[in-house]
């Protein structure tokens, strides 16, 4: 029992779950509009577009700000932030169809892309999504066609380092305020695993050993 116990151990500590932690590096956050802007019915600026900042751990791009998206892009209720581990945005209506006002082209999806994503001594493996912003009596969040974009994988891994979330694809409820006021609050928290240590692996391959030797004694 001791033998088990101890390599259950050994095997916890070298593939336990992440603490809490903050991103490591600075990261590039990137607009693409493949078809250009609309307003629900007509082109209001044509494609493609595509532009990019850089942002810092614990930092946002907000509207009217100096970055290029937060200065010329971003809706005055959106907002996109770093809050440790996650990816914080909020996307708001932007076309009287009920959608963003990006335009993909040609089967190419408009997305907002997060790339250069890393985490001190971890692995990014996979991704949380949260979406609550307080909307009816459920406070759900505000997005009409939510389970047709979970299904679509609208908000996915395209590398070890980089998330990219569909935009044209997104369709917002009436919150009954105006459209500028319908919008949806995403959380995207990255799921992480260590990287191991030489001497953890060291550790649990010598533990590893040691109990097939013992139980090849006990059987002998």
């Amino acid at each position: 029992m001791f033998i088990r116990m101890s390599v259950a151990s050994m095997l916890a500590l070298a593939a336990g779950f992440a603490q809490a932690a903050t991103l490591a590096q600075p990261i590039t956050v990137t607009l693409n509009a493949p078809g250009g802007l609309w307003d629900g019915t007509s082109v209001t600026a044509p494609g493609p577009i595509t532009e990019s900042d850089v942002l810092a751990p614990e930092s946002s791009l907000l509207p009217g700000d100096s970055s290029v998206i937060g200065g010329e892009f971003l809706l005055p209720s959106e907002f996109i932030s770093l809050v440790g581990t996650e990816i914080r945005l909020r996307v708001a209506q932007g076309a009287s169809d009920g959608g963003t006002g990006y335009l993909g082209a040609a089967g190419v999806p408009a997305t907002f892309t997060f790339s250069g994503l890393a985490v001190a001594g971890q692995n990014i493996v996979g991704l949380t999504l949260g979406f609550n912003d307080g909307f009816g009596a459920s406070g759900t969040v505000g997005i009409a066609n939510l389970p047709a974009l979970t299904a679509s994988n609208w908000i996915r891994l395209t590398a070890s380092d980089t998330v990219a979330v569909n935009l044209d694809g997104l369709r917002f409820l009436d919150r009954g305020n105006g459209e500028s006021n319908n919008f949806a609050d995403i959380r995207i928290a990255l799921q992480t695993a260590p990287v191991p240590e030489p001497e953890t692996w060291a550790l649990v391959l010598g533990g590893l050993l040691a109990a097939g030797l013992l139980r090849r004694r006990t059987t002998a």
